[in-house]
């Protein structure tokens, strides 16, 4: 089985604590549930590894942590080759509050690229990439970079008869509109801004995004997560009919169309047609919803490289991505509770 490439252009580590009744000033006692390197396509590749599937994980990582995520991947069927950057690595926080049920996201910003160290990925990916491999970009822009410079590379893919998975902020997925691409999994924030190709900030106020500066939303994108403890409410961002109009559309020049609606599960749009799923579980049980939506995109990933039919393929996903809420590091799960999670999985077809 070739190995599947996964491109993190903005790489992070990743420190999750549990802060009990968190609130703002003051003085709080905190414990330490992770520290890991991470990123969405590192968190991808993660999860590929533990569902049985190798990868290849290039991007940028700082040049002193390199070592780092070259030892994250030592026990994993994980190749890392990762690009060394001026400066460090960007650290993300996040901090969960178990009594609230609320989790609070800090992202970092991260050290810039160069157009030399865009060309070396650029070289990269054109030994990595083969016909009908499939190469999956991941996770936010770098700052100062430019998203036609990630269409280059996206076009770079596509060149070589690879197939292109992109779950990144909607201003990207908006860039690539014409493009030719095997799927794509925005949540409903990244869809909308997809469409318009600006992003909602948190007054409200709608900018231009053509040049993306970090996450498009931290808003949690996982079959199991609470979007309202995120302080965002995906619901009121697109009507259920007007996200299924637009997957349908979609899906008729992009292969697959994942759209991720937090605790109300999701849709699958294919060919024109759409499924929608969710898995019954607890919020009690939610440990930490970080990388939800990346083992969600990996796990299916995996099960169609398995030879499993779209319908089993997104039931696999949504019990994975379930199964990694339960985990307090970001692309692990345990493949016993996913086992039981899927017996629960509830996916149908939307006439």
């Amino acid at each position: 089985m070739e190995p599947i490439i996964t491109v993190t252009l903005n790489a992070a580590i990743d420190r999750v604590m549990e802060v009990e009744n968190f609130h703002v000033g003051g003085h709080l006692r905190g414990r330490l549930l992770a520290r890991v390197p991470a990123g969405k396509g590192v968190n991808v590749s993660r999860t590929l590894a533990h569902a049985g599937i190798p990868s290849v994980a290039t991007g940028f990582v700082g040049r002193d942590q390199l070592d780092d995520f070259d030892r994250s991947f030592a026990d994993l069927a994980v190749q890392s080759q990762f690009l060394g950057l001026d400066g460090d690595t960007r650290e993300n926080v996040t901090l969960i509050d178990p009594a609230g049920g609320v989790e609070t996201h800090i992202r970092d910003v991260g050290p810039t690229p160069t157009p030399k160290d865009l060309e070396r990925l650029r070289n990269k990916l054109n030994l990595l990439a083969k016909p009908d491999g499939l190469i999956v970009f991941s996770g936010s822009v770098p700052s100062g970079v430019d998203a036609g410079a990630v269409v280059d590379l996206v076009d770079l893919a596509l060149s070589k008869g690879a197939k292109v998975a992109v779950d990144g902020p909607g201003a990207l997925l908006h860039a690539l509109d014409d493009r030719k691409l095997w799927l794509v999994k925005p949540n409903v924030d990244e869809l909308a801004a997809m469409l318009s190709g600006t992003v909602t900030d948190q007054a409200g106020t709608a900018t231009e995004a053509s040049v993306p500066d970090g996450d498009a939303s931290t808003a949690p994108s996982c079959a199991c997560a609470s979007a309202a403890g995120a302080g965002v409410d995906h619901a009121d961002a697109l009507s259920d009919d007007r996200i299924v109009a637009i997957g349908r559309e979609l899906s008729r020049r992009i292969h697959v169309v994942i759209v991720t609606c937090g605790s109300a599960g999701g849709y699958l749009f294919i060919d024109g047609s759409a499924l929608m799923g969710q898995v019954a579980m607890e919020s009690k049980n939610v440990v930490s919803t970080v990388g939800c939506g990346d083992a969600m995109l990996a796990a299916f990933v995996a099960a169609q490289s398995k030879g499993k039919d779209v319908k089993a393929s997104y039931e696999y996903a949504l019990a994975v991505a379930s199964a990694a809420a339960l985990h307090n590091t970001p692309g692990v799960f345990d493949p016993a509770v996913a086992k039981k999670l899927l017996a629960k999985a509830s996916v149908t077809a939307i006439k």
